[in-house]
C-alpha cells in the first residue's frame, strides 16, 4: 500500500465513523433480531401477529421520532415489559449509552433483570456486546450489566433517592409507577428525579412509564397519560367497517337459562348494533402494516412531546384470556359490590379495563354499625373461624387489647375487646405488671364453637407512642410466641405488612443484638382501605363480624377516621386522619390484626389450605386443655342459659389493682390466677368435633378465671374460659 492509499482509507474511516447511525427502529429491530424463550407463551421469533398494538409503541420508542415521553396505560400482561425489553435490547446494540430501568421493589427488581439475562442469551448480537456473566466479574450483575460503547444498563428500586441520584442516563424506563413511593426520602417525586437523571442529554433523551392504574384521582400513570397524546385502539366492526373502541358499555354476557352458567360474552357495534364475537378478533386486531384496518386514534394533542396509549385486556390475542373470562370476572365484582364489598370491581377495573377506580359508597357510621352488630357470645370462636389473633394498641397508662378469630377469605370476627390499666413502663417480670396480664391472656385459650379450646397463632403490638423501647423489650423476650413488634409505615402505598424486618436492637458499638426486637413496618393507608371498602359486607369473604355487647364507643373508634386529600408540591396526597383528641385504638388494633393475618399468608390461603388446616386440627388436637372443657359442655344441660365451669381457687389479689374499663365502665372485683410454671401452647387449634344434634342446641359457655380487677372486657367479666396448667 503506497502512501496515497493509505492517505485513502484513513479518510474513508474517518467519514465512515462520523456518518450517523441508520435510521433505528424498535419494532423492526425486534421482528429481526428477538427470539421469545420456551417460558414465553408464544416462544419463538417475536412478531407483532400476537400483539399488533404493540407495533406503535414501539416505533415511537425508536431514538429517531420525536416524543420525548411514552406512556402505556394498558391492562395486566399485555405487552409493557416485553416491550421495554425490546426497547432496551435495541438500544444495546444500535445506541449504546446508559439505560436506567427502574421498579418499585427488590422482587421485581430481580424479575426484570433475569428476564434481561434471558433476551441477552437468546440474542447472538446482544450476547457479543454483553460481558458475559461470571461471579466475580462487577460488570454483569443483577443491577447493572455493562456493554459495548462504555455504556451500562442500571436495574434499581425507585424507593430511594440514592439510586436516582447516582446515575445519569438519556434513556430511562420506569415500570408499574402507580406502585411506586410518592415522595422519596423527602426529595420529592420519583418521576422528577428520574427525569433529572438525563438533564444533560437534552432532546437526545426519552422516557418509557408503564402501569396498570390504582385509586382514581391519586394515580401516576393517570396524570401522565392525560398530558399526552391520549390514544385507544380502534377496531373495526365486522359488519359495517365502523372503527370505534371496544368499551364496557358495548360489552355484554349471557347466562343460560336452564343451567344458569355464562356462556356467550360479546360486543355490540356503536354504529350498526351488530353482535361482534371472539372468533371477530384476529381479524379486527390486525393493524394498517399487517394489511388490516385497525390503528391509534389520538384524543387531543397533549404537551407537544407525550405519546400516551391506553388498552383493556379485551384485545388480548386469542390464546390469551377470554372476553367470557373477563365477564365472569365482571359478573362476580359485580355480586361483590351488592355485599358492599369493591375490591374486586377495583381490581376488575385496574387489571382489566386499564381504569383508576372510584368507589362511590357512602361512609358507613357508627350507628350502621351497631344495627349491624350480631349477637354471638365474645371468646366463643365460630365454627369457620380457624386462626386466633391478638392485636395490642400501647397507651401511656393502658393497653387496649382486641382479640379476632379469621376464616376463608379474611372473614373475622373481633372475639373480644379488653382495656388493661396499667403502666406499660412497668418492667414485663415485675408482679402484676400490665405485660404479666397480657402474658395470661395469650396463654388463656377460647372456646371453639366446636367445644374445644383453641390457642391463639399469634399476637400484635404496636411500637408507636412514648413506650416504643418498652415494647421492644417485651417484644424481643417473646418472639419464640409469635409476638410481633409493629409500626405505621410513614409513607403511602406500602404493603399491609412489610416482607422483612427491621431489627432494632443495637449494642454500644452499634452493632444489632442476636435475638433483638424486629420491627414489622405496616401500610397502614393501604390496610384502612382494605378495612372501610368491606365495612359494609355481612357475609362471606373480608367481611367483619362484631358483637352486640361491645359498648358504644368502640363502634365510634371504628368509624372516627376518614380518607382525605392532602396537596403536597403540587400533588394529590391521600391519607387517613381523625379529629383533634378523638379515640380510635379499636380502628387501630383491627388494622394490626388484619396486618397480622397477612404475615400469617392468610390471604394466600385457599379453600383446600383452610380444610387441610381444619384436618390437622382433628389429628392434632390439644388433650390437655380439651379434657376440662369437653368434659364441661358435655354437662351442660340442652337449654339456653349459659353454664360455667368450675372456678379456679382464688389467690391473692394485685396490691393496688383497681380501675374500671372505659368501654365498659364496670369493675371488676375477682383476683389474678397466681403465677404458675406453664408450657407454652402450640400454635395449631384444638381439634373439631361434629357439631350437636338438632334436638340438643349447645348453649353459650363461660368459664371464669381469676382476672386482675383492671382487665375488663367489652362485658365487664373476669377472662373466660380455663388457664391451661402444666
Amino acid at each position: 500500500m503506497n502512501l496515497a492509499d493509505g492517505y485513502d482509507l484513513v479518510v474513508q474511516t474517518a467519514i465512515e465513523a462520523l456518518r450517523p447511525d441508520p435510521e433505528l427502529r424498535c419494532d423492526e429491530w425486534a421482528e429481526e433480531y428477538v427470539v421469545l424463550p420456551k417460558s414465553n407463551a408464544k416462544p419463538g421469533k417475536f412478531s407483532f401477529d400476537h400483539s399488533y398494538p404493540a407495533r406503535r409503541v414501539h416505533q415511537v420508542l425508536s431514538p429517531g421520532h420525536p416524543c420525548k415521553r411514552v406512556v402505556a396505560r394498558v391492562a395486566s400482561q399485555m405487552f409493557k415489559t416485553q416491550t421495554a425489553l425490546n426497547w432496551i435490547g435495541s438500544l444495546i446494540h444500535r445506541r449504546p449509552r446508559n439505560i436506567l430501568a427502574l421498579e418499585p421493589t427488590d422482587t421485581l427488581v430481580k424479575r426484570f433483570s433475569a428476564r434481561v439475562s434471558t433476551m441477552i442469551r437468546n440474542t447472538p448480537v446482544l450476547k457479543e456486546r454483553v460481558a458475559a456473566a461470571k461471579s466475580r466479574d462487577s460488570r454483569n450483575t443483577v443491577q447493572a450489566k455493562d456493554f459495548l460503547g462504555d455504556a451500562t444498563l442500571y436495574m434499581n428500586t425507585a424507593g430511594s433517592a440514592a439510586n436516582l441520584a447516582e446515575v445519569s442516563a438519556p434513556y430511562i424506563y420506569v415500570d408499574e409507577i402507580d406502585r411506586l413511593v410518592l415522595d422519596v426520602d423527602g426529595e420529592g417525586d420519583p418521576i422528577e428525579l428520574a427525569e433529572a437523571r438525563a438533564t444533560q442529554y437534552a432532546n437526545d433523551a426519552k422516557f418509557f412509564y408503564t402501569s396498570s392504574p390504582a385509586v382514581k384521582g391519586y394515580s401516576k400513570i393517570d396524570t401522565l397519560f392525560d398530558k399526552g397524546s391520549q390514544e385507544s385502539y380502534h377496531v373495526p366492526c365486522p359488519h359495517c367497517g365502523h372503527l370505534h373502541e371496544l368499551v364496557l358499555q358495548n360489552f355484554h354476557y349471557r347466562r343460560d337459562d336452564v343451567t344458569g352458567f355464562m356462556d356467550r360474552a360479546w360486543f355490540t357495534c356503536p354504529d350498526c348494533g351488530g353482535d361482534i364475537e371472539e372468533r371477530h378478533k384476529p381479524a379486527m386486531l390486525r393493524d394498517e402494516a399487517a394489511g388490516g384496518q385497525a390503528r391509534w386514534v389520538a384524543s387531543t394533542q397533549g404537551d407537544g412531546e407525550t405519546i400516551s396509549f391506553t388498552l383493556s385486556a379485551f384485545y388480548m390475542p386469542i390464546g390469551a384470556i377470554t372476553w367470557l373470562a373477563l365477564a365472569r370476572q365482571l359478573a362476580h365484582a359485580k355480586e361483590c359490590i351488592k355485599r358492599g364489598d369493591h375490591g374486586a370491581m377495583q381490581v376488575f377495573y385496574n387489571t382489566r379495563l386499564a381504569l383508576s377506580y372510584e368507589n362511590s359508597d357512602k361512609v358507613t357510621t357508627a350507628q350502621e354499625l351497631r344495627e349491624r352488630a350480631e349477637n354471638y357470645p365474645p371468646r366463643i370462636v365460630p365454627d369457620p373461624a380457624l386462626i386466633v389473633t391478638m392485636a395490642v394498641d400501647t397507651q401511656p397508662d393502658r393497653l387496649e387489647v382486641q382479640i379476632e378469630g379469621f376464616g376463608p377469605g379474611l372473614q373475622h370476627w373481633v372475639l373480644d375487646y379488653l382495656v388493661l390499666r396499667g403502666d406499660p413502663s412497668t418492667p414485663p417480670d415485675e408482679p402484676g405488671s400490665v405485660w404479666q396480664r397480657l402474658d395470661e391472656i395469650r396463654r388463656t385459650p377460647l372456646l371453639h364453637a366446636s367445644g374445644v379450646p383453641i390457642y391463639m397463632t399469634a399476637y400484635a403490638i404496636d411500637a408507636g407512642g412514648a413506650n416504643t423501647q418498652d415494647v421492644y423489650n417485651y417484644g424481643s423476650q417473646r418472639r419464640h410466641l409469635d409476638c410481633v413488634v409493629l409500626h405505621g409505615h410513614s409513607r403511602p402505598n406500602k404493603p399491609i405488612i412489610s416482607s422483612t424486618p427491621n431489627k432494632v436492637d443495637i449494642d454500644w458499638g452499634g452493632h444489632k443484638t442476636p435475638g433483638g426486637a424486629e420491627l414489622w413496618a405496616v401500610g397502614t393507608d393501604v390496610a384502612k382501605d382494605w378495612l372501610s371498602n368491606r365495612m359494609q359486607l355481612t357475609e362471606g369473604p373480608g367481611a367483619m363480624h362484631f358483637h352486640d355487647r361491645l359498648h358504644a364507643d368502640w363502634f365510634e373508634q371504628m368509624v372516627v377516621e376518614r380518607p382525605f386529600t392532602r396537596w403536597h408540591k403540587g400533588r394529590p396526597l391521600r391519607e387517613w386522619r381523625k379529629p383533634n383528641g378523638a379515640r380510635n385504638e379499636a380502628w387501630d388494633v383491627s388494622v394490626y390484626n388484619l396486618a397480622l393475618a397477612h404475615k400469617l399468608g392468610l390471604h394466600n390461603w385457599t379453600s383446600l389450605d383452610w380444610q387441610m388446616y381444619r384436618e390437622k386440627m382433628q389429628r392434632n388436637g390439644d388433650l390437655f386443655a380439651a379434657d376440662a372443657a369437653v368434659q364441661a359442655l358435655a354437662q351442660v344441660p340442652a337449654s339456653d342459659a349459659p353454664a360455667a365451669l368450675p372456678e379456679p381457687s382464688p389467690v391473692p389479689a394485685v396490691p393496688g389493682a383497681t380501675a374500671a374499663s372505659p368501654m365498659d365502665g364496670e369493675v371488676r372485683t375477682s383476683a389474678p390466677p397466681e403465677p404458675v410454671a406453664q408450657q407454652e401452647p402450640a400454635p395449631a387449634p384444638a381439634p373439631t368435633p361434629a357439631p350437636a344434634p338438632a334436638s340438643a342446641p349447645r348453649p353459650s359457655v363461660s368459664v371464669t378465671v381469676g382476672a386482675a380487677p383492671s382487665d375488663h372486657n367489652a362485658l365487664g367479666r373476669p377472662l373466660p374460659l380455663g388457664r391451661r396448667i402444666l
